[in-house]
């Protein structure tokens, strides 16, 4: 069809996890976020998979990504982690900027976990892992750019498997007038393979209005549903996933 292109391989999603301050289940997080005036909770992410020594260096972020990609580690090993998020660690590096601003001493933890590859890393030391992980920041199209680079990357490894996690925290006052989707934050973890038969097939197409909320989560919604398709612009990128 025109404006319309397929990419590449089907995928099958085998497990994932969802964690945000509002619900544990994107559904629930969908309803709450198109209620008109809505706003975000305050509630702290799991951390019991996280070692102590690690959960007290992370960020709120950090231990965000952990806990999703964590849980579905549990029940298998990956041969490729790809981890996306729109702004990374934007919390910390603002306020490293602001103890620049003060002349403070800036924390070397801070300083160190400042990077937008900090839960990647930290993931694959917890999981002694050597297999490779990619860090993604494209705005609002991270979560389909890193479902793009699962299908590149399975289409040259068909028997391998996938972690892609997504992942934001909410934005510090100053930057939020400057964000194109809603301010609220979430993370989610899937186990991606190449489907046998079937699959979720990407397709890039003409762009519509924009939607103002993140796509990951409205992925899990629709995964969870039995719709052919799911259709999402995003900055002016449109993205359809039909199954």
């Amino acid at each position: 069809m025109p404006g319309q292109q397929k990419l590449m391989a089907q995928l099958e999603v085998d497990s994932w996890s969802f964690w945000s301050p509002e619900a544990d289940d994107p559904r629930a997080w969908l309803k709450h976020w198109q209620r008109p005036g809505a706003q975000p909770a305050d509630r702290d992410p799991p951390a019991e998979l996280i070692p102590p020594m690690q959960r007290r260096r992370s960020s709120r972020l950090t231990k965000m990504a952990l806990a999703t990609a964590l849980q579905v580690a549990k029940d298998a090993s990956f041969d490729y982690s790809i981890f996306c998020s729109q702004h990374g660690e934007i919390v910390r590096t603002r306020g490293i900027l602001s103890s620049i601003n003060s002349g403070v001493e800036i924390s070397p933890t801070a300083f160190s976990q400042s990077v937008h590859n900090t839960s990647s890393g930290l993931f694959t030391i917890l999981q002694t892992s050597n297999a490779p992980s990619m860090s993604m920041g494209s705005g609002a199209n991270s979560f389909a750019h890193g479902w793009l680079e699962a299908q590149a990357y399975l289409a040259g490894n068909p028997a391998h498997r996938v972690l892609l996690v997504d992942f934001d925290e909410l934005l510090p006052k100053e930057y939020q007038p400057y964000n194109i989707i809603s301010n609220c934050e979430h993370s989610l973890a899937m186990s991606l393979r190449l489907a046998t038969t079937g699959g979720i097939n990407l397709t890039n197409m003409t762009a519509g209005d924009n939607s103002p909320l993140p796509q990951g989560p409205q992925f899990l919604d629709w995964l969870q549903g039995d719709g052919p398709s799911l259709s999402l612009t995003s900055d002016g990128m449109g993205w359809r996933w039909e199954r």
